[in-house]
């Protein structure tokens, strides 16, 4: 769990969107020396596993986001589901003898091995005929969105209508243009091809600002190891503290859910449990940070004018700001400086650490 937030809090590094101010909340209200005694900090040794893109995932990528969709089902008769089939499907679900809200439809379209259900009720389908109704004996998750249900034996009645197969076109040239020209993000691509190059290049960006982001946990876990860090400002901890929780809510939000039923349901932690969780990370890039600084002061890496004003550019591009000051009244100026120093730091460390790769393919 605590790995999983790390792992974020890396990715994030510090919100660039405004938050609250305090008197020591900033790098640049400290000096960085007064908070930490650095160790060694170069010549760090760390393995890191470098993820190469799997076998098939570009094929699934191009199916799931551009076929699947236009794919039209095919009614089937004369055998039993399958994986992979459509079933259309009544269903009940009973909890002690009892039906429970939420678990009742009816001429439902279920893709067979989608995992839009609980674990075994798909599974559960497979070799049903046409008209033939199962009880299905199922255990939900713990934890689940629905508390009440977390863990809890239940029945599902379940009555297969019919069965359909989606049969999805043929990816084409004049496909992958008529795509585009629908609104589908394809990258530009004009042909199977580029298509497919494309594709492959966004799980091959991915993994390596993964890769990225392993490196620079274990140098920076390193570093903070053989440093001495006094006590903290309390702002700044606070301030990246609230960074975690908006980023943890901001994930939550574009999964439909709330932020306690996200760490419930993903991380297994109460509100108690997650807040502890988002303090002790707080406290913990609190000290990088400090420490990232201490090293810039010390090797001349601190980000100039001209560098900071390139960044603002690139986020005027990007987000399509008219003006540095619109831009300046949703993004924080000073927590961009910071993470500009931040990346100016890791790429020092890189180059004069003693990086070690193992290879292997993502899941």
């Amino acid at each position: 769990m605590k790995r999983k937030i790390c792992v974020l809090a890396a990715v994030v590094a510090s919100s660039l969107f405004l938050t609250a101010c305090g008197s020591k909340e900033y790098l640049k209200d400290i000096k960085a020396e007064k908070y930490v005694t650095l160790g060694t900090y170069t010549g760090i040794d760390a393995t890191v596993t470098k993820m190469e893109v799997p076998e098939g995932a570009v094929e699934s990528y191009i199916y799931d986001n551009y076929l699947e969709p236009k794919a039209e089902k095919a009614p089937v008769t004369g055998r039993a589901v399958q994986e992979g089939d459509v079933a259309n499907i009544d269903f009940v679900g009973y909890h002690d003898g009892t039906a429970f809200d939420g678990g009742t439809g009816t001429d439902f379209d279920l893709t067979i091995g989608s995992g839009q259900f609980i674990e075994g009720f798909e599974e559960g389908l497979i070799g049903a005929d046409i008209g033939e109704t199962r009880s299905l004996n199922l255990t939900f998750p713990d934890p689940y969105t629905n508390p009440d249900l977390a863990g809890e034996d239940v029945v599902f009645e379940v009555t297969v209508n019919s069965i359909s197969e989606n049969k999805a076109p043929e990816l084409t040239d004049e496909l992958v243009k008529q795509l585009g020209g629908e609104g589908y993000n394809t990258g530009g691509a004009q042909s199977v091809q580029e298509l497919n190059d494309w594709v492959y290049n966004l799980y091959d960006q991915s993994l390596k600002s993964t890769y990225d982001n392993e490196v620079e946990i274990a140098i920076a876990s390193t570093i903070m190891e053989n440093s001495t860090f006094q006590e903290l400002p309390e702002e700044m901890v606070k301030r990246f503290t609230m960074s975690i929780e908006n980023n943890m809510n901001a994930r939550a939000a574009s999964m439909g859910m709330t932020l306690a039923q996200y760490m419930q349901l993903y991380q297994g932690l109460d509100e108690t449990g997650y807040r502890a969780a988002f303090a002790e990370e707080g406290v913990r890039m609190t000290r990088q940070y400090i420490m990232y600084q201490a090293i810039a002061d010390k090797e001349g890496l601190v980000p100039t004018q001209e560098e900071v004003s390139g960044e603002i550019s690139a986020l005027m591009a990007i987000y399509g700001y008219a003006s540095e000051e619109e831009l300046k009244k949703s993004v924080d100026v000073e927590a961009l400086r910071e993470d500009l120093m931040r990346k100016k730091v890791v790429a020092f460390l890189k180059e004069n650490g003693n990086i070690q790769e193992t290879a292997a393919i993502a899941d």
